[in-house]
């Protein structure tokens, strides 16, 4: 039994512990002072530990597991989402419509209408909404809704006009409007950074507004289980500070339950000077927020066909797909944060996408050797055999998203053909020739719960059960393989797995209580399984 020389303050028995540590896989008790275990083992040794002072906790044969790590959402997308209309459950244009409508009414004050979540491949005309169908909500209000990827937004006539955009408007870099083809006239579909033309218009939130939304996301993942996640939160230079300063107050006043390491999207070389300065000079946070990597964007999604493929799709072989930046552009920025030795997570699904980010990382590498931040490839979703290979050699983590398969297996292959699916969200594969993968959800775009993670890990199924046995069973993880991802795999990719990811001596007392066993039970009933209770720093939250 291993102990540090501190009286502990909590004690955690009867229970079966699953330490995620090689040394002690298994416990069945643990001994908390302040924030850090103390000690962990046999329930007969730990109790000798206790003073007429430690608080005892009978756990009742229940499971622990070290806390969940979210390695990739948007916690602040998240929350806003809650307060818009919820697109999710909308199978047409008709019913995208109808929830339109029906918040517009119970809404009448707020002057944008914003949505998110719908999703066509779930369609039955596998279309997409346009402005004359947001036009039924509204034509007065401007309304802007989001698919449920995040990489394709519909606007509305009034919207359109409010941001300038007709026929003669070009397309941004990296991005594209969609045009009718008699017209040319703009549809309301804008795609990758031509979103920005309207999205800019949308009155910048304020604090009070950052935090309040805040408060509604962290207290939900909380009771999911969640006790870090790692948010892409901060966006550009013009609302960096505040972003900052909600959750400096949040966590200064104590009312952000779970830890967070904020990723900052910083697109142009001014962008990232900016954040850079901030870094260096902003107050120290504190252990419940941390600042963490560059998050660029190398292409856009594959439910939106703007994932940057090396062959045409085949399911609209006009298109294979469109890159956010130039080779160029990419290397000047992955350069300019490895400079900084800053560590650089970048958003690539197709393997167009990825050979982009390898070729950046690699050259980087190359010319700044003392760079020894861990590079990161968030979803690596359409790869190559020889890719993920090139992937282990350069060291790069892979952030997956095991919940997106219950969706995408559904229309994958249709999208880039049988053949090109082979090696598609290739987890097994990645384990085996040696990258090191995290496990995140991409919330709001699907449900931030980790025990549905789990199952998708595991099962590679939909919550139905669809197709028996998993789509590319190969790919299957285990349930040790599928926990870990969510523990220890996210906390090695935050360069954290000094003080998160396993119950362990001396690291941070986070983790969750499982009524029963996650890594025994028939996978299925992970889709049902509640939360006990979750503890952040030995504090119940």
């Amino acid at each position: 039994m291993a102990t540090l020389p501190v009286v502990p303050t909590k004690i955690f028995y009867n229970a079966k512990i699953i330490t995620l540590d090689s040394a002690q896989p298994v416990a069945e008790a643990m001994a908390i002072g302040e924030d850090r275990i103390l000690a962990i083992g046999k329930k007969e040794d730990i109790l000798t530990l206790a003073s007429p002072a430690t608080k005892c906790e009978d756990l009742g044969g229940q499971v622990v597991v070290p806390g969940f790590n979210d390695s990739h959402m948007h916690l602040i997308n998240w929350g806003q989402s809650m307060d818009g209309v919820d697109l999710t459950k909308a199978r047409s244009v008709q019913e995208v419509i109808q929830l339109g409508q029906k918040f517009s009414s119970n809404s009448p004050i707020q002057e944008w209408i914003l949505g998110r979540g719908f999703n066509d491949a779930t369609f039955l005309a596998k279309t997409l909404p346009t402005k004359s169908d947001l036009d039924q909500i509204s034509t007065t209000r401007p309304v802007l809704f989001t698919r449920v990827c995040g990489h394709i937004c519909v606007a509305n006539s009034k919207a359109l006009h409010l941001a300038g955009i007709n026929a003669n408007t070009p397309n941004p870099p990296g991005g594209s409007i969609d045009r009718d083809e008699l017209t040319g006239e703009p549809t309301g579909i804008l795609r990758e950074n031509a979103i920005g033309l309207v999205r800019n218009l949308i009155p910048a939130p304020t604090t009070t507004d950052f935090k309040r939304v805040l408060r509604k996301a962290s207290q939900t993942a909380a009771v999911l289980g969640l006790t870090t996640v790692q948010s892409n939160d901060l966006h550009g230079a013009t609302s960096l500070n505040t972003r900052l300063e909600a959750y400096r107050q949040l966590a200064e006043a104590g009312e952000l339950p779970i830890r967070v390491n904020l990723q900052a999207t910083m697109p142009t070389p001014d962008d990232l000077a900016s954040y850079l300065e901030v870094r260096n000079d902003y107050p120290k946070l504190g252990s419940q927020v941390t600042l963490g990597p560059l998050k660029l964007f190398a292409d856009g999604s594959l439910g939106g066909r703007t994932a940057a493929l090396t062959y045409p799709y085949a399911d609209a072989p006009h298109t294979s797909g469109m890159p956010i930046h130039t080779q160029e552009e990419l290397d000047e920025l992955v350069s300019l944060a490895a400079q900084a030795n800053l560590q650089v997570a970048i958003h690539a699904i197709g393997d167009r996408a990825i050979d982009m980010v390898m070729d950046s990382y690699e050259q980087t590498k190359k010319t700044i050797p003392q760079w020894t931040a861990r590079p990161r490839i968030i979803h690596a979703q359409i790869t190559r055999h020889d890719q993920l290979i090139r992937m282990a050699s350069l060291g790069i983590v892979a952030d997956i998203q095991p919940i997106f398969v219950p969706t995408d297996l559904h229309f994958v292959e249709q999208r880039i053909g049988v053949k090109n699916a082979e090696y598609a969200y290739a987890w097994k594969t990645m384990n085996k020739v040696g990258i090191r993968t995290a496990g995140g959800s991409d919330s709001p775009v699907e449900d931030c719960n980790p025990l549905w993670g789990l199952h998708a890990a595991i099962t590679r199924q939909d919550h139905q059960g669809h197709p028996s046995g998993g789509w590319h069973k190969q790919q299957c993880l285990t349930p040790m393989e599928a926990l870990a991802l969510f523990t220890t795999g996210s906390a090695y990719a935050a360069h954290e797995e000094a003080i998160k990811g396993s119950l362990s001596v001396g690291k941070l007392a986070d983790f969750v209580v499982l009524p029963e066993d996650p890594t025994k039970i028939p996978a299925e009933q992970l889709l049902s399984m509640p939360v006990t209770a979750t503890y952040v720093g030995g504090r119940r939250v």
